[in-house]
């Protein structure tokens, strides 16, 4: 449990939540507003993570958690709000855990390690015991307990410890945090998962993965390898293990762990997502496609660019070998797709098509661009609305965007060995935010509605997303200025 939770810091992470600031200034940006507010600022030998920011929306407000680590001294803090937690020294620790109600952290002080939630003390614990990976969902929050004399384990789900147990092979929460699971081991090859419901699944002889799936009742999906579970020969010298798919129905099917010839193929490729889940399974050594408990195919390769939707049986795939575009397996949409994207009102298709030596062709619903753009590398969807944005490549490398009300941006010369650069709409194309690196200078470039912000002084630390408060939704994100001031800006979308 300790190996598969833990990851080692560098030396300094930063993240964000939602939480109070304190306004500074602002600056107009075209027919937007600009509220730059200051978060922390850096001391000599304190030093901020520039790729470890990640926005939300806590208790619609604007927000932040930022944890800063003094490079001499070896030990972090944690700011939040108006508060700072720590210094904490744990060498082997993990990161804050937030979602759109809580937020929390495991931490240590010596041989003390703490946990919070929401700015209060939950645990306080001295080697030999030590808590690892917090998780939270809505109202409901788990933590495991390790105890190194013992050598057993316990979890702590809102408050009430359950075990202990030998070795605790993952836990899991529900979305809507009401429903938790264990899958734990007795002893080698004796495993099990029980819900917090109290029934109990088992024994196996491992537990390689589950989740719970959306909608009424107590929906979920494991993959094992059942204790009496028998290899599939292939050759007179070659036997591949199996494993067996089990959901709230009861048993689905039993699949090769191996495809011959596909050594890449990973058989834990579970996808779950609202009321689905589907995985690339092999069969007969054939590729099939298993979504919500049917068998699609055979394939000759496995399915890629999979896309589940919330609602039960909305799923898309891409037959490799074919380039055929299926709707929940059932039927072909459309042939010698590249690639296509899904709005999230699911009410919305794109498809890309590529042409060889010639331009590539883009089908949006009813809507046929025929030729019309050179290589398109990507495609953004605005949240709120049907209205898109593409990223196209251009002979020379460089990029334009291309927008559904015929407006075209660029070009914009970006780096595109090393990463693609990102677009993200408002309500609508109306606003747009654009970020790359550019090729010459190495340096992450941010536009805002095609003005380009910051300058010598100003750092955009990569992330950018849509906040609300009250009642507005704005485009936020963090820079670092004069190399020692944090800033959180946000820009108001009408």
């Amino acid at each position: 449990m300790k190996k598969k939770f833990f990851w080692i810091i560098n030396i300094l992470f930063c993240y964000s939540l939602l939480f109070h600031l304190q306004k500074i200034t602002a600056q107009n940006i075209k027919d937007g507003l600009i509220d730059k507010k200051k978060i922390y600022s850096l001391t000599k030998d304190e030093v901020v993570a520039q790729n470890e920011n990640s926005l939300g929306i806590y208790q619609d407000e604007l927000g932040y958690i930022v944890v800063t680590a003094d490079v001499k001294k070896f030990t972090r803090n944690y700011h939040i709000g108006e508060r700072v937690y720590g210094p904490f020294d744990r060498r082997l620790v993990e990161k804050p855990t937030f979602n759109l109600s809580s937020w929390g952290f495991i931490d240590s002080r010596g041989d003390t390690s703490l946990v919070f939630l929401n700015g209060k003390q939950l645990g306080k614990f001295l080697l030999p015991e030590y808590p690892i990976t917090l998780k939270i969902a809505k109202n409901t929050w788990a933590y495991a307990l390790i105890n190194q004399t013992e050598g057993t384990n316990k979890i702590i789900v809102n408050g009430t410890a359950y075990g202990p147990y030998a070795d605790i092979i993952d836990y899991y929460l529900s979305n809507d945090g009401k429903r938790w699971a264990l899958a734990y081991a007795e002893k080698p090859e004796e495993c099990y998962v029980v819900f917090s419901s109290g029934e109990k699944l088992g024994p196996y002889k491992t537990i390689h993965s589950f989740s719970f799936i959306e909608g009424a009742g107590n929906r979920w999906v494991t993959l094992v390898e059942k204790k009496d579970e028998k290899s599939t020969s292939i050759s007179e010298t070659k036997e591949i293990n199996n494993f067996t798919v089990i959901t709230h129905n009861g048993e689905v099917g039993t699949y090769q762990q191996e495809k011959i010839d596909t050594p890449e193929f990973d058989f834990k490729n579970l996808i779950q997502k609202g009321n689905n889940y589907g995985l690339n399974v092999v069969k007969d050594n054939q590729f099939y496609y298993l979504g919500n408990d049917k068998l699609y195919g055979p394939y000759k390769k496995q399915v890629e660019s999979v896309d589940m939707g919330e609602e039960y049986n909305k799923f898309n795939y891409i037959d490799k070998t074919t380039k055929n575009l299926h709707f929940t397996g059932e039927g072909i949409f459309s042939r010698n797709v590249d690639k296509y994207y899904v709005s999230e009102s699911r009410k919305s298709i794109a498809i890309i098509k590529h042409a060889g030596n010639q331009k590539d062709s883009l089908f949006v619903n009813d809507k046929y661009f025929k030729g019309v753009f050179n290589k398109i590398i990507a495609l953004k969807f605005a949240p709120k609305s049907e209205e898109w944005a593409i990223i196209s490549e251009n002979p020379d490398k460089s990029v334009t965007l291309h927008f559904s009300n015929q407006k075209e941006c660029g070009p914009f010369y970006a780096d595109l060995t090393h990463s693609l650069p990102y677009i993200i709409l408002g309500q609508s194309a109306k606003h747009w935010a654009f970020h790359f690196i550019e090729a010459k200078t190495g340096e992450m470039n941010l536009f805002l509605d095609n003005k380009k912000y910051g300058g010598e002084k100003i750092n955009f630390l990569g992330t950018m997303a849509i906040t609300k408060e009250d009642n507005k939704e704005y485009f936020s994100w963090f820079t670092l200025e004069d190399k020692s001031i944090v800033y959180l800006n946000k820009l108001v979308l009408d």
